[in-house]
């Protein structure tokens, strides 16, 4: 091929060209004494080199085309094995065997231009000429576009953290190459190459020369393992290349020898291509292909970190939208060998398991024993994931006779997989049969087993959750039933007391409409405790509306048998915002406290004030009063008390309450003077000035107690 004479064009063709040649000469000499590897250093030397020489002789005018085409061979084939030592770096030959057929077909891609400039010999007409020319472009543009695919493999396939070192080199390569394959199509397109490309050409390799020698001066460590979705997608872009090519081929091979296929040839290639989309959309085959490539290109069939992210991404999902648990177990074993649906068996009550999931798989008929204990027991001592196609045949092995027989009876159940726990069966999971359904090997036998034992783990976690869960609810019921029967007991007292005085005060008309009154109050907070009870699981499901503490407490302290035991001091209208109930309950508790600690005569005096944002509600004794000690570790813990028949858990609730409802419980007291408790509530409507506090009763405040709040 010779270049058409635009004197301007070659004149710049010349001066690029000479200028990479430079640049590919000295770079070599450059890295000559640096700290590569000497057979890494060796190819890159002989690879800028020989694109030196390519380089000038492309442009020297004296030259025969043919020797020009033929010089570029030795350097398209050491950069070919540039990009092999690369691919093959730390000793990682495995690497490229993937590779390796690839490597081959440019090989004698390249190889073929000898043969071809010798058949110039031997056909000296111009059609002849034009049409070896031209098939020898096609051959450049195949080892291009090979050369592109390659360097793809080679930056992708590198592990993330080195592909920033790795970026000068494969950024040299595409850019070489790419001028390389625009360089031949358009020899290809117009029967010559284009002097303006020449020009381009020569200050892309100076670009590739500079790139190497700045790559050369660092020794990065670089490690080749490409993944599984890279080289499906290397491949794919090799197999539409090597099509397109043979497409375009075929048309200049029929355009040479005059043969016109017409419409005829038109519908064969739209027939062709729907042929192939057809194969390509088949689930069954794009699942052999993977299956020839993962077992006859790596060295394992699976990526197992790929794996384990998507194992961990799939059981660690949450959100509204995300699938059960269950589901997604079954999904997370089903994706491993491309199975379509499957179902999931753990244990119920007595210890078989049942049906607990299923997965795309709705019309499977699963019986309430899916699997009985005999096979739990086989399958704990296999210890591995069973096969059931080898368990349908005559010739089966024993385990066959555990299985259930609706498993073996179902042509469309593949697998068994066991869900082992420290050697014990925690569920099994039925995989569907795929498109492709493979034969397992240990690979896929291991990776099944190993998934099965993380899968029992997260399975044996969300039962144990679910078991906390419904402990939780116990407690809660418990708690509350401990309350309940806290204040019965009280009531019980409260009706004995009652008892006890009709035997000496029945005649008396007051006494006997006391009487009916307490009992119709110990009635209503009866039918309150059963009313809190029914409602255990709730929180604070009292109703939180303005009320006056004052009228509370005398409603009910004012009648008998409280009447001279407990003193309420006057005091205005103080509305606050209560649980009027549980306020009834923490006063009768507070105060029937005070009475058991005062001396027989003793006074328990209720003072109710009035502040700026809230509402402090006193209970005052002249008991026997408690230690700081005691206040601070016992007086709130619960089930500790100090009587012997009670509870120990009157404080706790009484405290609770008033923090539910908003406030807070005080307490001081002083060891042998008595004890006052206040009640803080917020106000129904904040005060504009505090009310000035009636004189404290010597009785009702004890002293100067030391101030402890809870």
């Amino acid at each position: 091929m010779t270049v058409p004479g635009l004197p301007g064009w070659s004149a710049v063709a010349g001066v690029t060209a000479a200028l990479g040649a430079l640049a590919c000469l000295l770079a070599p000499l450059l890295l000559r004494d640096r700290g590569r590897s000497a057979g890494l250093r060796a190819v890159i030397v002989g690879a800028l080199g020989a694109a030196g020489i390519v380089l000038v002789t492309g442009v020297a005018p004296d030259i025969d085309p043919r020797l020009a085409w033929l010089v570029e061979t030795p350097r398209n084939l050491a950069f070919l094995a540039l990009i092999g030592v690369l691919l093959s770096a730390e000793g990682r030959h495995a690497s490229l065997t993937l590779l390796r057929p690839m490597l081959f077909a440019l090989t004698f891609a390249e190889l073929a231009h000898l043969p071809l400039m010798v058949l110039t010999e031997w056909f000296r007409y111009p059609q002849a000429l034009a049409l070896i020319m031209d098939m020898a472009a096609l051959f450049r543009m195949i080892f291009a576009v090979g050369m592109l695919v390659l360097i793809h493999n080679l930056f992708a396939g590198t592990e993330p953290e080195q592909r920033s070192r790795l970026g000068p080199v494969t950024t040299a390569l595409v850019l070489g190459w790419g001028v390389e394959l625009n360089l031949y199509a358009l020899t290809y397109l117009s029967g010559a190459m284009p002097p303006a490309m020449l020009a381009v050409r020569g200050l892309a390799w100076c670009a590739v020369a500079v790139l190497l020698y700045r790559d050369g001066r660092a020794q990065p460590e670089r490690r080749f393992a490409p993944s599984r979705s890279v080289t499906f997608q290397s491949l794919s872009l090799l197999v539409i290349a090597f099509y397109l090519l043979g497409i375009f081929a075929l048309d200049t091979a029929l355009g040479a020898f005059d043969i016109d296929m017409g419409v005829a040839s038109q519908f064969f290639a739209i027939v062709l291509t729907m042929l192939i989309a057809l194969l390509l959309a088949s689930r069954g085959l794009r699942a052999m292909l993977r299956d020839a490539i993962s077992r006859n290109l790596f060295r394992h069939r699976f990526d197992y970190r790929a794996e384990w992210l998507r194992f961990a991404r799939m059981m660690g999902e949450q959100g509204r939208g995300a699938p059960p648990v269950g589901i997604r177990a079954v999904q997370a074993l089903a994706e491993i060998v491309d199975s379509p649906a499957g179902l999931l068996l753990s244990p119920d009550e007595d210890g078989h398991l049942a049906l607990a999931a299923r997965w795309q798989w709705p019309d499977a008929e699963i019986p309430a024993n899916a699997l009985p204990a005999d096979a739990l027991r086989a399958m704990e001592e296999a210890e591995d994931v069973l096969a059931l196609d080898t368990l349908r045949g005559g010739d089966a092995a024993p385990i066959a006779h555990f299985v259930p027989a609706w498993l073996l009876d179902d042509a469309r159940a593949w697998l068994l997989v066991p869900l082992l726990l420290d050697g014990r069966m925690a569920g099994a999971v039925v995989l569907a049969r795929p498109a492709f359904a493979r034969k397992l090997d240990w690979e896929d036998h291991d990776l099944l087993r190993i998934v099965g034992q993380q899968l029992a783990v997260h399975l044996s976690e969300q039962a144990a959750q679910r078991a906390l869960l419904d402990a939780g609810r116990f407690d809660e019921f418990n708690r509350r039933m401990a309350f309940v029967m806290h204040d019965i007991k009280n009531l019980a007292s409260q009706l004995n007391l009652t008892v006890s005085n009709a035997e000496r005060h029945m005649e008396n008309p007051a006494f006997r409409a006391d009487m009916l009154t307490t009992l119709r109050n110990a009635t209503g907070r009866m039918e309150a405790l059963l009313a809190r009870l029914s409602h255990y699981g709730a929180k604070g499901e009292g109703r939180i509306e303005p009320m006056c503490p004052h009228d509370l407490a005398l409603q009910i302290f004012g009648a008998l048998p409280h009447r001279g035991r407990v003193r309420i001091a006057p005091s205005g209208r103080v509305p606050v915002l209560a649980d009027r109930e549980g306020l009834e309950q923490v006063l009768r508790h507070l105060v029937q406290n005070a009475i058991d600690a005062s001396p027989p005569q003793g006074e328990v005096a209720i003072t109710i004030r009035q502040g700026r944002s809230e509402a402090a509600i006193e209970i005052a004794d002249s008991g026997c009063g408690m230690s700081a000690q005691f206040i601070r570790s016992e007086l709130f813990a619960p089930f500790v008390s100090t009587k012997p028949d009670g509870f120990g858990i009157g404080a706790f609730e009484a405290r609770e309450m008033v923090r539910a409802m908003k406030g807070r419980l005080d307490v001081a007291s002083r060891e042998g003077e008595g004890t006052r408790f206040t009640i803080r509530l917020p106000l129904a409507e904040p005060a504009a000035e505090p009310a000035a506090e009636p004189a404290a009763d010597p009785a009702a405040n004890p002293g100067q107690p030391d101030r402890k709040v809870a």
